[in-house]
């Protein structure tokens, strides 16, 4: 939205159902809010016009404004009228099938982002660690492996010392 727009309705009391018109065949929508904690978006869906199942990175607020809906979530169908509202968790498939022409807000809030970034760093960090004990453990493994072939070897380069001096006692009788 223009700074100047935004200007027009911060701190106004405003009827989000008339700030976006219905278009023939097709969707309308106009973003109130856009950051990076989140976003305010609202919709006008003409006759036939939907979205088909996808899914989101956060949980997302559907508030219906104007007509009904079917809201799938996960496969198991949600209808929505003027005034309800439903949440659409985060990762989870659903879709917004209207019934009639249909206005909704949309409010999704990205809290939980950085946390989800920080658990799935975190579990790597972890995983790491795991794969170090690993490493180190076969490590130590590898390295008591090792020994064991220097001792054998050191076994056999003295009985072959032994053998060198029978040799070179026989030698000189």
């Amino acid at each position: 939205m223009p700074e100047d727009e935004k200007d027009s309705i911060i701190g106004r009391a405003i009827m989000p159902r008339d700030m976006v018109i219905y278009k023939e065949d097709t969707i309308a929508s106009r973003t109130l809010i856009m950051s990076r904690e989140g976003t305010v978006t609202l919709f006008a869906f003409d006759e036939g016009q939907g979205l088909s199942e996808h899914t989101a990175p956060f949980d997302a607020l559907a508030y219906a404004l104007d007509g009904e809906a079917e809201i799938t979530i996960a496969g198991s169908s949600h209808y929505l009228r003027e005034g309800e509202m439903i949440i659409m968790p985060a990762t989870i498939p659903h879709a917004v099938q209207p019934t009639t022409r249909f206005k909704m807000m949309l409010v999704m809030i990205h809290a939980g982002i950085e946390e989800k970034a920080l658990k799935a760093g975190n579990a790597a960090k972890k995983g790491k660690k795991e794969g170090k004990k690993e490493e180190s453990k076969r490590g130590k493994e590898e390295m008591k492996r090792a020994k064991e072939k220097i001792k054998k070897a050191k076994k056999k380069m003295k009985r072959a010392q032994k053998d060198i001096k029978r040799a070179m006692k026989e030698l000189k009788e």
